[in-house]
């Protein structure tokens, strides 16, 4: 697998065209209905989008909006292996994470890509939820570690649908309100470990809170 560069965030021409190819087809496929897009904050904010992470297209659903930015999103290392999967991923603005390996790498390109005035997205469950009827689940600290380092909002968006995401089945994804550093306790000089899960919870919540008004 060939090395990821985490040294500069890149620019893609392809990106805008393949979002147009795929936004019609996405939409057609999973009868896609968006709700809340005027919650997407204008440009020169800065922000993470934090996502629910229910299938392998959740970033796509949620970039494909004419009024939402690129989204530069982490995925997991294992995705990088296969060469045709990792140029499409890298076009589509995808960086990798090595799940539970202490590698950094990852953190501070996130880091990188926010104060460079880019949007960041990231799944805080950490991995896709495969059971559990698509319910939410418990977010872990990167979302917030990320917001404090940058000082930066967190748009929670909410990808719903009754059951598993398949061809065919009707998929909501919803654009909650932005939580800006000080709502989510991460406006404090120095930061506890417990102000960090706090802030995590809090997003998380805010995602479930989406998701349920959707599908409960």
């Amino acid at each position: 697998m060939k090395e990821f560069d985490y040294s500069s965030v890149p620019h893609y021409k392809t990106y805008n065209f393949i979002k147009a190819v795929f936004k019609p087809i996405i939409k057609w496929v999973y009868h896609i209905k968006y709700k809340g897009l005027e919650n997407v904050p204008d440009e020169g904010t800065k922000y993470i989008v934090a996502i629910n992470h229910t299938c392998a297209l959740d970033p796509v659903f949620v970039a494909a909006p004419k009024n939402v930015p690129p989204l530069h999103f982490m995925a997991k290392v294992e995705l990088f292996k296969n060469p045709i999967a990792a140029w499409f991923m890298t076009r589509m603005y995808a960086f990798p994470v090595k799940r539970g390996k202490g590698d950094t790498s990852a953190i501070d390109y996130g880091e990188k890509i926010i104060n460079e005035g880019h949007v960041m997205a990231i799944c805080p469950e950490g991995k896709r939820i495969k059971d559990k009827d698509g319910v939410p689940q418990k977010a872990k600290a990167g979302v917030a570690i990320i917001a404090k380092a940058t000082n930066a909002s967190v748009l929670p968006v909410a990808i719903c649908c009754k059951g598993k995401i398949k061809a065919g089945k009707h998929v909501t994804v919803s654009y909650g309100k932005l939580l800006s550093p000080e709502e989510l306790g991460l406006d404090k000089e120095e930061c506890s470990r417990r102000d960090i899960a706090n802030a995590a919870g809090m997003i998380m919540d805010k995602i479930t809170e989406l998701w349920e008004a959707e599908v409960k």
